[in-house]
Formats: C-alpha cells, sequence, structure tokens
C-alpha cells in the first residue's frame, strides 16, 4: 500500500481542491489533486465521498479528520460496485 499522507498534507491539498482559482488549477489540477488527496488518506472511496458528495457543514480541518478516522480500506477489498476496475485510485492508493 502507497504512503498515507499526514493532516498537514492532506490539509493542503484540501485547500487546494477547495480554491482551485486562488492556486491557479486547471480542471486536470484539480482533478489530479482531489486523486491524490483521496489516495493518501486511509479509505480512498469514503475520503473522495466526504470531498465530493457530504453535506455536513464541515470545516477543511474536521473534514480531514474525519477522513483520516476512517479504518484503513486496501483497494482490493473496494468492490467495483464502489469504484470501477479502471479508476485512477486503483493503482494510485494500492
Amino acid at each position: 500500500m502507497k504512503e498515507k499522507l499526514n493532516k498537514d498534507q492532506l490539509l493542503l491539498l484540501l485547500d487546494r481542491i477547495m480554491q482551485p482559482k486562488a492556486h491557479g488549477l486547471t480542471e486536470k489540477e484539480g482533478d489530479d489533486t482531489l486523486l491524490a488527496f483521496c489516495a493518501g488518506c486511509p479509505d480512498p472511496v469514503k475520503a473522495r465521498w466526504l470531498v465530493v458528495e457530504c453535506l455536513d457543514p464541515m470545516t477543511d480541518v474536521e473534514l480531514v479528520e474525519r477522513a483520516l478516522a476512517m479504518p484503513l480500506r486496501k483497494m482490493t477489498d473496494i468492490p467495483t460496485s464502489e469504484l470501477p476496475q479502471g479508476h485512477p485510485l486503483r493503482t494510485m492508493a494500492a
């Protein structure tokens, strides 16, 4: 499994995700930053859900703390119904 990121590293990535224009990110760079954030979390699929779909009001710190508190999940344990076989996270977080 690839190395997971620490709280400070995840906060830096999350700031880039949440403020792409302030960081001068292209759409692709924003997508790549989101993938890097998710791959750096113990459960990449649920981390993506936190960033993209979760409607709970949270600060960046709270979001990162929730992501870090999730149990570790290996990519091989995630069914294709949750994450398609060819999804980039499968190789990034493997």
